[in-house]
């Protein structure tokens, strides 16, 4: 798309690219832009082995999988391949009338992914198992993500400090979120990266590598 120079075009052209997204973001460094931030239930993966017949019964339990899809520019003084960045998760859940204090739920938790190459279209994600799921909504977990979540954000930062923030459907005024605010209780330890859940072995090459916690 050719992109007007006058400021009646500039801004004309910016209503056409805001037109197809809800993503909500700030961009201190434009080393690293977020271009989507996505919540959906994906099931227990099916994993087979010969010699092991424990089987489960009746449908896969559903997983809370927060993505994100995001760019790294190939600025001129970055290196090809990023040392660490560390994406810090933040997911609202709505799940108010399931709490003692009438409060909905803020989950926090963190990856870092290591040697990040200057490429579009890369990926990261974290995920809340399903019994932590059925735990925090009393029993009764929302059919849908849509229906679980009210929002959900995530701020990537690098050696240098904030690189991108972005939430997926909420506000964000400059490098603050909409979690940044005292009426939520940041609940952290319950956000699993992709390694510690059972998608861990599946599309190797589709997700960043995850640098090892230490002690692992």
């Amino acid at each position: 798309m050719r992109i007007p120079k006058s400021p009646l075009g500039l801004f004309a052209a910016s209503l056409m690219v805001l037109a197809g997204t809800t993503l909500a973001q700030s961009v201190p460094n434009t080393e690293v832009q977020v271009t989507k931030l996505e919540t959906a239930y994906v099931d227990s993966p099916k994993i087979t082995a010969g010699g092991y017949n424990k089987k489960s019964t009746g449908r896969p339990s559903p997983w809370l999988e927060v993505e994100v899809t995001f760019d790294r520019a190939a600025l001129p003084k970055a290196p090809k391949y990023s040392d660490d960045l560390t994406f810090n998760y933040y997911i609202l859940l709505k799940n108010e009338d399931a709490t003692e204090d009438k409060k909905p739920t803020l989950l926090t938790g963190s990856v870092t992914h290591v040697h990040v190459p200057q490429e579009k279209a890369l990926h990261s994600a974290m995920y809340v198992s399903p019994r932590v799921l059925a735990k925090l909504f009393d029993g009764k977990v929302p059919v849908n993500a849509a229906q679980a979540i009210v929002d959900a954000g995530v701020t990537i930062s690098g050696k240098e400090g904030l690189l991108a923030i972005a939430t997926a459907k909420g506000s964000v005024k400059g490098d603050k979120g909409w979690w940044d605010n005292p009426q939520y209780t940041q609940t952290s330890g319950l956000l699993l990266n992709k390694s510690e859940t059972p998608f861990a072995p599946l599309e190797w090459d589709y997700f960043e590598a995850i640098k090892p916690k230490a002690g692992n």
